[in-house]
């Protein structure tokens, strides 16, 4: 939620109406709405590896030749596709002239999100 404040209140202080466009704690049921929503759309985008297992993790299951290295990348991309996703149902709400940002920000996510679970080690000879 942290993230979600920061962009919100960054674009409401930059467009010069803070009130109407900022998220706050106060808003903490709606935006729950949108993470909830956020982490559904994650679940599709992995639906061919994994599901979600609980309201704030995912079971994937990948080949043993998966590239393990790029873990940290695959988790730090669902975060930013869940932040940017709840960003954009935000400013569906308040300022409607940021939504596709936020939309093709998302559809990029999801891309890089499908193509790092397709990332396999390469076979080495012994």
């Amino acid at each position: 939620m942290t993230e979600v404040y920061k962009i919100t209140g960054y674009t409401g202080a930059k467009s010069g109406d803070m009130d109407k466009i900022s998220s706050s704690e106060d808003e903490i049921n709606i935006l729950n709405s949108y993470y909830n929503d956020s982490m559904s759309a994650i679940a599709d985008i992995i639906s061919r590896n994994g599901y979600l297992l609980s309201e704030q993790s995912f079971c994937l299951t990948l080949p043993s030749n998966w590239k393990k290295k790029i873990k940290s990348v695959l988790e730090k991309s669902m975060k930013q596709f869940s932040v940017n996703y709840m960003c954009m149902q935000w400013f569906n709400l308040s300022k409607k002239d940021e939504v596709k940002y936020y939309g093709d920000l998302c559809d990029e996510l999801a891309l890089s999100i499908k193509k790092y679970l397709l990332e396999r080690e390469r076979p080495s000879r012994q």
